[in-house]
């Protein structure tokens, strides 16, 4: 035989047995950590093994009410989540509405002591912060030491 044939044959019955020490290693390392594993099984899993095997009917009709239980659990926590979404909206806007008038009646305010020739009385320097959450565009627009907002 030639070199060429000698070479694979070698090359198979390496292969062969390598794929042989392999499947055996893979055999004794799965029966070992399946045995490990029915060891490590809880009380709780043996417990609803056992139920399973004495009643499968009543198991499966537990398991379906459990279920329906903890079914109707999330969709009480969603109904929750969709009354605290609904407040905070109405907060929102009733929040963004209240700004709004608050700010055209600064604006008004305003223009009064500008018409009558009069400085107007800005907020102390601590409180301008505070109120520039509430009114911000009327204090960025009127401040001179504030640049307006864009």
């Amino acid at each position: 035989m030639s070199d060429e044939v000698w070479t694979t044959l070698i090359a198979t019955g390496g292969t062969v047995v390598v794929a042989y020490i392999t499947q055996v290693v893979a055999k004794r390392v799965i029966a070992t950590r399946k045995t490990r594993r029915q060891r490590e099984v809880s009380e709780d899993e043996a417990e609803a093994v056992d139920r399973y095997t004495s009643d499968p009917g009543q198991f499966v009709r537990d398991v379906l009410k459990s279920n329906d239980q903890l079914t109707k659990r999330v969709e009480a926590a969603e109904d929750k989540a969709d009354k605290l979404q609904r407040a905070f909206d109405a907060f929102r806007d009733k929040d963004r509405k209240f700004r709004n008038a608050l700010a055209r009646w600064f604006v008004d305010i305003m223009a009064a002591f500008e018409a009558n020739s009069i400085e107007m009385p800005y907020p102390r320097e601590g409180d301008q912060d505070i109120l520039s959450d509430v009114i911000p565009s009327a204090l960025e627009a009127t401040q001179p030491r504030r640049p307006p907002r864009r």
